[in-house]
């Protein structure tokens, strides 16, 4: 049974895992993360804050409320200059919502935040698979998805049964996560599963996706046959926007993150995003696990490979070849065939590329996770795809992901 160290204690041993126990977990209480980054980072914000306060708010109750020069521009500058949270009732609603916040979390050991400031770098594609593969090794691990435009983590974790799958309410009147039939210990929760319609567009302004991720923080049972989790996996959308803003507020009210993995492609346009979502972690003293560098090689056996001829007179009139080609390649090079995978490298690396960026910053450089086709694959329809392909690069690298999370965020077995 899985059952995390106190915060309190001094000690760090564990005793050892055994995987693949899925149904026996005992109850989870929280553990901090570990920082990463030397340099000094800014003040966390007051656990009274809005959930749409700017970065580096003094508080609502505090005496330069509203007059601080980090309250510019933010949307609570006249409330708070005002006093309006300064009232009884405005801080009873406050505290309420904190004591909300700690006991809806209360049976989940560790938060990680899958970050980028670029969008398109495959955060959703490392979401799932970290959360596949920690299910596979026997934890039980909870997939919150807080990109409310473009949730894609439900078919990620589930394939084609996301579209069926629905949220209940617990006796309790808590959202249930939905569950996989693959992994029992595997849970997601996503605006997807709220929607009358899978392609609906989510067109809502600040507010209301506050108040949504609110609910997802506050109103989810993750309790389920494991009672709690070892591992909260938060997939975010791109940029450093509302929704990171009030996730992380609410987080750190509960004081709940653990940490948070940066994921980038290796070209200047993405970096110079994932830079700024690096600034926004240690502006807002979010412990960074690591950095992941996406899709920067595209890896496949020579197996699949296919050929065309190429036609001087007529480009568009190429003939495919490929049944030739792999006549020729298993008569005079069947280990070749069988054997070799092909790499190219997608993305011309900028400035030293992600791992220059990482030592730059003084954080973890964690490696290249490769493009796959059967990684894509195993992403469309639902499947842990260190699982369907255990001795592929990108399989080995995800492993050592996980090897590293379960390493600093550690959680202790006790067996009753």
């Amino acid at each position: 049974k899985h059952h995390n160290s106190n915060n309190n204690s001094s000690s760090n041993s564990t005793l050892s895992h055994q995987p693949n126990q899925v149904k026996s977990y005992s109850k989870i209480r929280m553990s901090g993360g570990t920082t990463t980054t030397e340099e000094p980072a800014a003040a966390t914000a007051p656990e009274d804050a809005p959930a749409s306060a700017n970065v580096g708010c003094v508080g609502p109750t505090a005496d330069t409320a509203g007059k601080s020069s980090a309250c510019a521009g933010c949307p609570n500058q006249g409330a708070c200059s005002s006093g309006q949270f300064n009232s009884p009732e405005a801080k009873a609603a406050a505290q309420q919502q904190t004591q909300a916040l700690k006991r809806s979390l209360d049976n989940v050991s560790h938060v990680i935040l899958v970050l980028s400031g670029k969008g398109g770098v495959g955060k959703s594609t490392l979401s799932a698979q970290l959360t596949h593969t920690l299910a596979s090794q026997g934890y039980a691990v909870g997939l919150l998805d807080v990109d409310l435009c473009g949730p894609s983590a439900p078919r990620m974790v589930l394939g084609d049964a996301y579209k069926t799958a629905t949220v209940t309410k617990s006796a309790s009147g808590g959202w249930l996560p939905v569950y996989s039939s693959e992994h029992p210990n595997l849970a997601c929760m996503s605006i997807s599963f709220l929607l009358q319609q899978h392609d609906s567009a989510v067109v809502w302004r600040g507010p209301r996706k506050n108040g949504l991720i609110q609910q997802f923080l506050t109103e989810v049972d993750w309790t389920g046959e494991t009672d709690g989790l070892d591992y909260l996996i938060v997939d975010t959308p791109p940029g450093t926007s509302d929704e990171h803003i009030s996730t992380v507020q609410y987080l750190q009210q509960a004081k709940a993150v653990s940490g948070a993995v940066i994921v980038t492609t290796p070209e200047e346009v993405a970096m110079a995003d994932v830079r700024k979502e690096i600034n926004f972690c240690e502006k807002t003293k979010i412990p960074i696990m690591g950095l992941v560098e996406n899709m920067g090689e595209l890896l496949f056996p020579v197996s699949k490979l296919q050929f065309q001829s190429k036609n001087k007179t007529d480009k568009n009139s190429d003939e495919d070849v490929t049944a030739q080609m792999m006549a020729v390649l298993k008569e005079h090079c069947p280990d070749l065939l069988a054997n070799t995978n092909v790499k190219i490298s997608l993305f011309p690396p900028s400035n030293g590329g992600p791992k220059a960026m990482a030592e730059h910053f003084k954080i973890p450089y964690w490696g290249i996770l490769p493009m796959d086709p059967q990684l894509l694959e195993a992403c469309e329809h639902g499947k842990t795809f260190v699982e369907m392909c255990p001795d592929s690069v990108a399989a080995k690298a995800l492993t050592g992901f996980c090897e590293t999370i379960t390493k600093e965020l550690k959680v202790e077995e006790v067996m009753q």
